[in-house]
């Protein structure tokens, strides 16, 4: 049955019937189809999605592949992401790391109409989808045959695209850890088969949800963080669209020397986890990646006129090379939930910043994250925001960040202000490079590292899709 399917980048018809199936879901609330459609044909045409960044696959049988009745359908945005591994020529475990940028992937919009469900169909599509991305990784790099006995001939992207390079694929889950289960070597169909490979694997769901508090005001701080929001060096400043966007090409490079410092800081730990740790990864949030957050929404903002969609500590001269923290966000106001800014991405310091934590630094770096906290009180008052979230709020800043916080917020959860979400939830699949790994902890060969010695660093909001 699995050998007469197989996975197709959609055709133009497959796409509408793609976007109307969805759209008649409950994704589509808030939004007429019409409207719903046309969003997705604006994704399509902005910087996230252009040149075929953006594609639609639909599972259906190989002697009708351009058939409208297709069994599911799923999305993919392809992206620039960084790595940083063990340099292959140097034996020395604290030589300095790899770090490379790559191709990787966010899937989106995995849908089954209701009379094909629970056929096992989606799990099928998902699997032979790993083959599309990241096929080329999967047999010179992890040593797996493609399990043609099973599923026939491999998936076959359009040439054109150049794909079948992936490092790295994710996804944001709402069905729990079915995605673990769909793995490209076709173990979870042949009971006799030996597991080489998973699938996506979840990773980093907390979640912070904070109420901005009406009592509270910008003429006051917390006694206990010792801050006056008038003493720093720079000037603080509300960004605009254009503003992030050219804000977060920076950022990009901050990134690099983020993950080089976490690459030794993770050398300089004892702990068991981290002696484990072979490889880094994150997603860029520039080339429209983190403005996706906001262009899927626009229908519901942009009646109100929404100008910022930022703000940073910068020089006085507003040179965004120079930012020391920012926060970027998106707002979600669709009824009838509470109006909501969702932090997209989050900089305070940093791993690279080794100032920041001396003790002189730490009082500045208390300062600065208290007083980007209260900007974006600020911006909640004047724009009516009942509620507040950030995902995986840095571990580094969290027990500082959070008494700071609770000046100007107040959790918004029974469970406290911070909790591990049960939707969206981030798993990742790795595919791994052209050579072979080692710990960084040790000098040992190994093959590409399984998915728990892989370290997602800035798993934020701004690479959901």
């Amino acid at each position: 049955m699995a050998a007469a399917l197989s996975l197709f980048a959609a055709t133009p018809q497959q796409i509408e019937v793609s976007r109307r199936r969805t759209g008649a879901s409950a994704w589509g609330n808030g939004m007429t189809l019409d409207e719903y459609v046309q969003r997705d044909i604006d994704l399509q045409d902005s910087e996230c999605g252009r040149e075929g960044r953006y594609l639609t696959w639909v599972l259906a049988p190989r002697n009708d592949s351009h058939t409208l009745d297709f069994l599911c359908s799923c999305e993919t945005f392809r992206r620039a992401g960084l790595t940083a591994r063990r340099n292959h020529t140097s034996s020395k475990p604290d030589s300095e790391p790899l770090i490379e940028q790559v191709e990787c992937y966010g899937i989106a919009s995995v849908f089954t109409p209701p009379q094909y469900r629970g056929k096992g169909y989606a799990r099928l599509m998902m699997s032979l989808l790993h083959w599309a991305l990241a096929g080329n990784k999967l047999t010179s790099t992890g040593n797996i045959k493609f399990p043609s006995d099973i599923w026939g001939s491999p998936p076959a992207p359009p040439k054109e695209l150049g794909m079948g390079d992936a490092t790295f694929s994710a996804l944001w889950s709402d069905v729990g850890d079915f995605y673990g289960k769909c793995s490209p070597d076709g173990a979870d169909d042949d009971s006799n088969r030996l597991r080489k490979s998973g699938g996506w694997v979840i990773r980093g769901t907390r979640m912070t949800r904070w109420c901005p508090r009406p009592d509270a005001s910008t003429a006051l701080m917390h006694a206990d963080t010792g801050s006056d929001l008038h003493s720093h060096s720079g000037e603080w400043q509300w960004l605009t669209q254009e503003e992030v966007n050219r804000l977060l090409m920076h950022d990009a490079e901050h990134m690099r020397k983020d993950l080089r410092a976490r690459w030794f800081e993770i050398i300089s730990s004892n702990s068991t986890s981290s002696s484990k740790t072979k490889a880094l990864f994150t997603f860029l949030p520039s080339g429209g990646v983190e403005a996706f957050q906001r262009e899927r929404l626009r229908r519901f903002w942009e009646k109100e006129k929404i100008v910022h969609w930022g703000v940073a500590l910068s020089d006085p001269l507003g040179d965004l090379s120079t930012v020391r923290a920012f926060a970027t966000w998106t707002l979600d106001l669709r009824p009838p939930a509470p109006r909501t800014l969702v932090i997209t991405r989050f900089r305070c310091g940093s791993f690279s910043e080794e100032s920041e934590r001396s003790e002189n630094g730490h009082g500045t770096q208390v300062q600065i994250l208290c007083e980007l906290l209260q900007k974006v009180w600020e911006y909640c008052s004047e724009h009516d925001i009942q509620v507040v979230e950030i995902w995986n709020f840095p571990l580094e800043l969290r027990e500082v960040g959070y008494r700071c916080a609770r000046h100007w917020f107040v959790g918004s959860d029974p469970e406290g202000e911070e909790f591990e979400r049960t939707e969206h939830l981030p798993a990742f699949k790795w595919y791994g490079h052209e050579y072979g790994l080692t710990t960084i902890s040790s000098t040992d060969s190994g093959l590409v590292p399984e998915e728990d010695e892989v370290e997602w660093v800035f798993n934020e909001k701004f690479c959901w899709c």
